[in-house]
């Protein structure tokens, strides 16, 4: 909706030329191509509502890593500093500490304004007296939300990604056990003792934490309440180690086209079969779950060695009784539960909680906005690298891009998000290569198939060239086909 708003209201504004909303791994990005279209005279306002930038990782349970290789987990193309092997899996400090750095020289670039620990309240476009459209931001810190400003910007990026929330201990109806999360295992003092330890959710935040538990004490129980099951990509066919990258794996934009040139809009089911068969790994064959995470055949032994038990089902409940405590199961059955055992929360926190639709750009061009319900690739920094671009050289509109209404996909189906997800983001790369330079894409260092050799990846290059058009052919028919079955929005800038 854009506003009307004459020049007296404007006076007590902030003015800037772009302003940032979020400082994660979207925002970072964002700013990082700030600097590329902005200079050292141009006021850039940064509001995040942490206290540093960093997003979710500010916030990470401490035996978290990374599952892709860390080199392209960056800003930009801003190089770890450190001479680490591509494979090693930066712990999340570290991924903190190097975002932390990225930040830091980024900052000395532009006229940089910074609002931590600050939370937006309003972004919205408004026609202002003169007849133009800019973004007014009110924003307040923290925790006063009557000490608000207005920021009044030309540029806003919201780039808040997927939002993530601090997970909660389990709510449990037994006075006998202990819940937990993540990040409070240290503090609750898990590592330190035998109580046997329910691992509830088998996604990567479940399977972290199992094998943090598994490595440490070999005497301690733990069970692994697994759901539907997840299966993780194949990290030694997508990430080999060393020379075998000259001969040996599958490009990451390999395997995307490969699964988003099987499917046709409705045959979500067969590709996702396809995709468990010729690249995952998982703990049980029958898992059906898919949230681009990344696990090794290696991490996968560990955990089948040291799981005592591996439950595929949910968990309904922990109840006190007089023969004693018991974990109820969503399926009927039941478990018994000795006294001290300990549950962790590892359940999925992503797209739980539902933010207001809006597209990717606004009607009149002023707000850019990454977020689950205009989703335009599957990983929020590449979004929050190539969006910008488009955006800030004016490309945005006319580039063709899809989008995906991520959250209520999600809640179609996680093999429907799958593979809808899977060809969105193949279709747009293709797009975005063909809109923007060349050295755009070049400096783009959180491309993964920078993990291979040149003339490997070149093929992939070649291969694109020569039949892009039939690719972006298939999967626009492909995603048209999902919105009109499922209703939910797929499509073109100007469809959402």
């Amino acid at each position: 909706m854009i506003h009307l708003m004459s020049e007296a209201a404007t006076a007590d504004m902030e003015p800037c030329e772009l302003c940032i909303i979020g400082a994660g791994i979207a925002g970072l990005n964002a700013l990082f191509v700030a600097t590329q279209y902005f200079g050292p005279m141009d006021r850039v306002i940064l509001v995040d509502a942490k206290n540093a930038p960093g997003g979710m990782w500010n916030e990470v349970y401490d035996y978290a890593r990374l599952h892709q290789p860390h080199p392209s987990f960056t800003v930009g193309d801003m190089a770890w500093d450190w001479s680490r092997p591509n494979h090693y899996l930066s712990t999340g400090r570290e991924v903190a500490a190097h975002l932390g750095r990225c930040y830091a020289s980024l900052r000395e670039r532009v006229d940089l304004r910074e609002r931590f620990a600050h939370t937006v309240t309003r972004c919205e476009e408004v026609k202002e007296a003169d007849g133009r459209t800019m973004a007014h931001v009110e924003h307040h810190p923290n925790g006063h939300p009557d000490r608000v400003r207005t920021i009044r910007a030309k540029w806003v990026v919201r780039a808040i990604g997927f939002d993530v929330p601090a997970p909660r201990p389990l709510p449990l109806q037994s006075a006998r056990v202990i819940s937990t999360t993540p990040q409070r295992l240290r503090a609750d003092g898990v590592f330190d003792s035998d109580a046997p330890v329910y691992i509830v959710g088998g996604g990567k935040t479940g399977l972290d934490t199992a094998l943090a538990l598994v490595s440490r004490r070999s005497r301690r129980r733990v069970t692994l309440l697994n759901g539907s099951g997840t299966v993780f990509a194949d990290r030694d066919l997508l990430a080999p180690r060393g020379r075998r990258r000259w001969w040996s794996g599958r490009l990451f934009s390999t395997a995307f086209r490969d699964v988003a040139m099987r499917f046709n809009g409705t045959n979500e089911d067969d590709v996702f079969d396809f995709f468990r068969r010729t690249m995952c790994v998982s703990l049980d064959p029958s898992d059906q779950q898919f949230f681009f995470g990344i696990m090794s055949q290696a991490e996968r032994d560990a955990l089948d060695r040291g799981l005592d038990q591996i439950v595929n089902d949910y968990l309904d409940g922990v109840v006190d009784a007089q023969r004693g405590t018991r974990l109820l199961l969503r399926g009927g059955g039941s478990l018994p539960v000795s006294e001290g055992s300990v549950f962790v929360n590892c359940t999925g926190h992503l797209m739980r909680h539902r933010h207001p639709y809006e597209p990717f750009l606004s009607p009149e061009g002023a707000v850019l906005s990454i977020t689950p319900r205009s989703m335009t690739h599957f990983l929020t920094s590449m979004a929050g690298y190539l969006l910008p671009h488009l955006f800030f050289s004016g490309r945005l509109r006319d580039a063709g891009l899809y989008a995906l209404d991520g959250e209520e996909m999600r809640r179609r189906g996680g093999r429907l998000y799958h593979t809808a997800l899977v060809s969105l983001t193949f279709l747009n790369t293709i797009l975005a290569h063909e809109a923007l330079p060349v050295r755009v894409m070049s400096r783009c260092g959180l491309d993964l198939d920078r993990l291979y050799p040149l003339p490997r990846r070149l093929l992939g290059f070649i291969d694109v060239k020569r039949n892009g058009a039939r690719y972006v052919d298939h999967c626009r028919t492909a995603l048209d086909r999902v919105q009109a079955e499922t209703g939910v929005r797929c499509g073109r800038l100007e469809a959402a």
